[in-house]
């Protein structure tokens, strides 16, 4: 919305009939506009408000920001007359009250065109200091000899765009087409309608850059190309230099000529750049092939070059260029010497992943965006992705030693749920800067965007992916979806506090992990140097009954690739309102990888089903954290897709242990650990199809004398079978099951129960008759939960409680449902898919608790009286 219409008939157009509008020939403007300010938000209000403002004496427009700030920003466009002083250089103080201004779209970028021109208002074609350039297309990007009006090809979306202090225009690169061309680079101008200068030429290369930046006084253009590092004069698009910094031989080279056309190029790099303020110097950072360097801007000419493990992107310069900061591994930050590359400080910010950095200009302090998880009680066992955060970090001297020392962590709200600070979309779109009134970030991912200044305030917040730069002045943030809008940040400041979240339901029983377990960790700020629960999801969790116990797996070590597994203990009961009991579970040597956790109903062992280059199952003491005793399957080839299924009977005397691959169930005696039965599904003849039979998971009935598992080939069926001898039980059949996702054995052992997914896409609940008195017609399902749909997940949970089966139906596609057949009703939803957290029912179905990166809570779900 912007103001480009002529003003309606009863707006009037001379200034001074402002007074007479609102009031009495005698009413100040400043009352007209605090009269509008009160009443709801409306486009004819916001262009009266914004012409009486210009009447405001300058001094008195500070007392009506705090009430024009209340308005939300979309709703205070910047008209077309203050956007023509602004772009032209003439910024005024009421400027300050517009939020956002809409430059146009993607496809006025590749025509050249602009939705309202306002050139016309202050620019004269004839006056050269004033007109914008007029550059045609370079010969190459003509399609045909005389085609200088070759257009810009936008239709995949904008991959970078970068935006110089006065708005006037904008450099812009193109989504690469996933066939065959790269991505276009050019310069679009938002005040009128002018050929595009011409940066690149995507019909040459197969890339696109991510990162577009232009020097502070928007006389240079530099992106990264297919390895290589490019500059252009942004006014002309002349390119000025060229460096492939892994260049065959010692050094880089400057000239296209010095460098063999072999060399090598990566278009999977990620290149951050960050000039310094006076413009002099520029540094560059990246991402999978650790290479930081300093160049002279103007030359190309390489002044400091770092390349190892320790040293990548994204970085900053302060304003003199002379202090370089990059990124380091497992979350730390380096601020460097230019001059010789000597390190002056290293600190750990406690983020899980830096995606933008920046230095203040006197090079005190360093602002550093990114993603964290965990130190966010409220988001325990429900946050499942990283939150965008930052921290500011500012150099303390003491002689020549330098440290940085980190204040609290900001920890942004009122954002997307599903925005993924850790994740590729963000480590692309993320940036920062450093402007007068301090630092802000951006960060943008798949599900959202975000806008926040340097107290951690939302300013601006969107649910779908964007890309984002902060003009050199650090006045506004320009965004590119597939519209092109200008947002100014002085219009989005936050005069009051965000309001309080509402709180989950359930209650919390762990947000953090204390350090010992992997070494501690530096918060700064006075924080607490808490682990979080795990820097990766929490795929595999297991709770004893009323939460006395709880287990699952969780990465500790950002370095390391080990995944151990924790355990933590309520002795006393008292789960969530007094600190467990926490401890690592014991390695078993060749089986790493958890694949499976299961408490036995008296909640006093706990069996692990464990993977790597033995297969194995572990049974461990909750008391102690000592292991029992291991068994080990026979060792068969890794297959990726195997996975372990475990499950005790009622009485805890036995436990089974199901291989999904090899199609292996072996029903183990829990005091001594010698194998009861095993059994191989394979055998069969009647089971055959292309990959082989697959088993899904099991169950032991009360006392442990019969197994059940779910088989899974050309379809899929459940088996029953004796202990002793390995017998066939007969079962009824399940009428359109698709796949087994969870089974349990009414305390009688006469009937089993199935969860799993219909063939209709829904999650279902089958009753199946065990026994002589089956019949023969298959047994159709209770339809649990609709349109729920479960892909090759075979991991969700059945528990018979005192009030019937009770199911866990894990998701594919961001949420799951818990599902109690005896009053036929969802419980509860899930709010994350099976594989971004564990979600675990006690034995006796009465606790369900899931696990996140961020902690565990506890979830309200009823039994019956006894």
């Amino acid at each position: 919305m912007n103001a480009s219409d002529p003003p309606p008939p009863t707006t009037p157009r001379d200034p001074a009939d402002g007074r007479a509008r609102h009031g009495t020939s005698e009413t100040a403007p400043e009352e007209a506009v605090r009269a509008l300010l009160a009443e709801r938000p409306s486009e004819r209000a916001w262009w009266e408000i914004c012409r009486l403002l210009e009447l405001v004496p300058p001094e008195r427009l500070d007392a009506l920001r705090a009430e024009a700030l209340r308005w939300p920003a979309a709703q205070r466009p910047m008209p077309d007359g203050w956007w023509a002083r602004w772009t032209s250089g003439d910024v005024r103080p009421h400027h300050a009250f517009a939020g956002t201004r809409a430059l146009g779209r993607l496809d006025h970028v590749e025509t050249g065109t602009v939705d309202h021109p306002v050139a016309e208002d202050w620019a004269e074609e004839d006056d050269p200091a004033t007109a914008p350039p007029v550059v045609l297309p370079p010969a190459h990007a003509a399609d045909q000899p005389g085609d200088e009006a070759r257009t810009a090809y936008f239709y995949n979306g904008a991959s970078a765009v970068a935006a110089p202090a006065g708005l006037r225009w904008l450099a812009l690169a193109a989504a690469a087409e996933w066939h065959h061309n790269g991505g276009d680079i050019a310069r679009w101008e938002t005040t009128r309608d002018a050929p595009l200068v011409w940066y690149l030429d995507g019909t040459q290369f197969h890339d696109e850059c991510y990162d577009l930046q232009l020097s502070p006084d928007g006389d240079l253009a530099v992106a990264a190309v297919e390895g290589a590092w490019h500059a252009w004069s942004a006014a002309t698009g002349e390119r000025l230099w060229r460096v492939r910094p892994h260049a065959a031989g010692s050094g880089e080279g400057v000239e296209e000529g010095l460098v063999p056309e072999e060399a090598e190029v990566s278009m999977d790099d990620l290149v951050r750049f960050g000039f310094s303020a006076d413009g002099r110097r520029l540094a560059v950072g990246t991402g999978s092939s650790d290479v930081v360097a300093v160049l002279a801007a103007d030359t190309g000419a390489v002044l400091l070059r770092l390349e190892g493990d320790d040293a990548f992107g994204p970085v900053a310069l302060d304003a003199s260029g002379e202090s370089l900061a990059h990124a380091a591994p497992a979350g730390r930050v380096v601020l460097r010497s230019v001059p010789d590359g000597r390190v002056l400080a290293v600190a750990d910010t406690g983020l899980s992943s830096i995606a933008a950095l920046a230095l203040s200009p006197d090079g005190e302090g360093l602002f550093v965006v990114g993603g964290v998880v965990g130190g966010a009680p409220e988001r325990a066992g429900i946050g499942t992705t990283a939150r965008p955060a930052a921290r500011r970090l500012t150099v303390e001297r003491d002689g020549d030693q330098l440290t940085l020392v980190g204040q609290p962590l900001l920890r942004p709200r009122e954002f997307p749920e599903g925005l993924d600070a850790d994740s590729p979309a963000a480590a692309i779109t993320a940036r920062a800067c450093w402007t007068p009134s301090g630092p802000y970030g951006f960060v943008g991912a798949d599900f959202g965007s975000l806008l926040f200044d340097g107290a951690g305030r939302t300013l601006w917040a969107d649910p779908a992916n964007a890309i984002a730069a902060f003009t050199p002045d650090g006045r506004a943030l320009v965004v590119v979806q597939e519209e092109i809008d200008a947002w100014f940040l002085a219009g989005l400041e936050r005069p009051e506090e965000a309001p309080e979240e509402e709180p989950p339901p359930g209650r919390v029983l762990l947000a953090g992990l204390p350090p010992a377990l992997a070494g501690p960790v530096s918060a700064g700020g006075g924080e607490s140097a808490e682990l979080p629960c795990s820097h990766w999801s929490v795929r595999v969790a297991a709770v004893a009954d009323d939460a006395r116990a709880l287990a699952f797996c969780a990465k500790l070590d950002r370095d390391s690739v080990g995944r151990p597994q924790v355990l933590c203990r309520w002795p006393d009961g008292g789960a969530g309102e007094r600190p467990p009991h926490i401890r690592l579970l014991p390695e078993v040597p060749g089986s790493s990888y958890l694949s499976d956790l299961v408490f036995a109903p008296s909640g006093e062992v706990l069996a692990r089903g464990l993977l790597g280059d033995e297969s194995a199952l572990a049974l461990d003491e909750v008391g102690t954290g000592t292991t029992r005793w291991v068994y080990t399957l026979p060792p068969v080839p890794w297959d990726e897709e195997e996975r372990l299924r475990v499950a005790f009977s009622a009485d805890g005397s036995r436990v089974a242990l199901a291989a999904h691959v090899t199609g292996r169930v072996v029903v183990l005696d829990v005091r001594s650990g010698k194998p009861l039965v095993s059994l191989k599904t394979g055998s069969a003849r009647d089971w055959s199809a292309w990959r082989g039979v697959r088993v899904d998971t099991a169950a032991l009935d009360a006392a442990g004398e019969r197994v059940a598992f779910g088989v899974r080939d050309a379809a899929s069926r459940v088996v029953v079978r004796e202990v002793a001898g390995g017998g066939v039980v007969p079962v009824a059949a399940p009428a359109g099951l698709r796949q087994v996702t969870g089974l349990a054995f009414a305390p009688d052992g006469r009937t089993l129960a199935v969860a799993g997914a219909t063939h209709r896409a829904h999650a279902g609940l089958w009753l199946l008759a065990v026994g002589e008195e089956t019949g023969g017609a298959a047994v159709p399902p209770v339809t649990a939960v609709r349109d729920l749909p479960m892909f090759d997940q075979p991991d969700g949970q059945l528990v018979w409680s005192a009030a019937g089966p009770r199911a866990y139906f894990p998701g594919s596609h961001g949420w799951g449902a818990v599902w109690d057949a005896g009053a036929r009703r969802t419980w509860t939803e899930i709010p994350f898919g099976s594989a971004d957290g564990g979600v675990a029912l006690s034995p006796d179905g009465g606790t369900l608790v899931t696990v996140t990166q961020f902690g565990a809570r506890s979830w309200p779900l009823p039994l019956p009286p006894p």
